[in-house]
C-alpha cells in the first residue's frame, strides 16, 4: 500500500533561534492510495484453512491530519530532526473485484466474499490508521534579514522510516515503511509560518 498525502491546512510554531531552534507543527489535508491487492491467509471461525487474494482493489480519497515536533540544530541550522504523529483514513468504496480461492468473511462488520467462480464482492468500509515516523529535515533559508534570520521562505525537504497502525479483528496489526516529503514554510509573523507539503508515504504489505 502507498500513501500519497497533501495536506492543506499546515501552521507551525518556532521556538526562539538563540541556540536549538525547536518548532510545532500542526496540519491536515487530503489523502490518495492507490490501488492494491488484499491478501488473507489463516483459519476461518470454523477451522478451515483460507488462503484467498482479492485484485485491485480501489480507493477513494481519504483525510491525513498530524501533530510533528522537531528542532533545527544550532552549528548546522540547514538540518533538523523531527518526529511526525499522524492519522490517515483509506475509504474503499463497494465494489466488484476478481479473486483467487474462496472467502466467506468479514472486515469491520461488513461481509467481504469470493465465490467459486472468482468473483469478489467487497463492501464499503473506512480503513482508519495512525503512524509515526522520526525524520530527517533539509531547508534552504531564503529572504534572511535581522528579525528572520532563517529566512522568510524556507523550502525543504524531509525523510525517514515509518511505522502504521490499524486494528486487524480483536488485534493491533503494525507495519513498517517510509515517508518522503517536499514543503514550502512561509513565515507569517515572528515564530508563526504557513506551510504546504506533499509527501509520499508506503507500507509494504500493509
Amino acid at each position: 500500500m502507498a500513501l500519497l498525502a497533501a495536506p492543506l491546512v499546515a501552521v507551525a510554531w518556532a521556538g526562539a533561534p538563540a541556540e536549538a531552534e525547536w518548532a510545532l507543527d500542526v496540519y491536515g489535508g487530503a489523502a490518495w492510495t492507490q490501488s492494491a491487492d488484499l491478501n488473507v491467509s489463516g483459519r476461518d471461525n470454523t477451522g478451515a484453512t483460507v488462503d484467498a487474494t482479492i485484485f485491485d482493489i480501489k480507493t477513494n480519497t481519504g483525510v491525513t491530519a498530524g501533530l510533528r515536533a522537531g528542532y533545527w540544530i544550532d552549528k548546522l541550522p540547514f538540518v533538523g530532526l523531527g518526529l511526525d504523529l499522524f492519522f490517515f483514513s483509506i475509504p474503499i468504496p463497494a465494489q466488484t473485484a476478481s479473486g483467487t480461492g474462496t472467502l466467506t468473511s468479514e472486515i469491520r462488520d461488513e461481509p467481504i466474499t469470493i465465490n467459486a467462480a472468482g468473483q469478489a464482492r467487497v463492501p464499503s468500509v473506512t480503513l482508519p490508521a495512525l503512524g509515526f515516523s522520526p525524520e530527517i529535515r533539509l531547508r534552504w533559508p531564503l529572504i534572511k534579514s535581522k528579525d528572520y534570520p532563517q529566512g522568510v521562505l524556507q523550502p525543504y525537504l524531509t525523510g525517514g522510516p515509518a511505522w502504521a497502525f490499524s486494528l486487524a479483528g480483536d488485534r493491533v496489526d503494525l507495519k513498517i515503511g517510509g515517508k518522503f516529503g517536499a514543503g514550502l514554510s512561509v513565515t507569517l509573523v515572528r515564530f508563526v509560518a504557513l506551510f504546504a507539503e506533499y509527501r509520499y508515504t508506503f507500507f509494504p504489505g500493509y
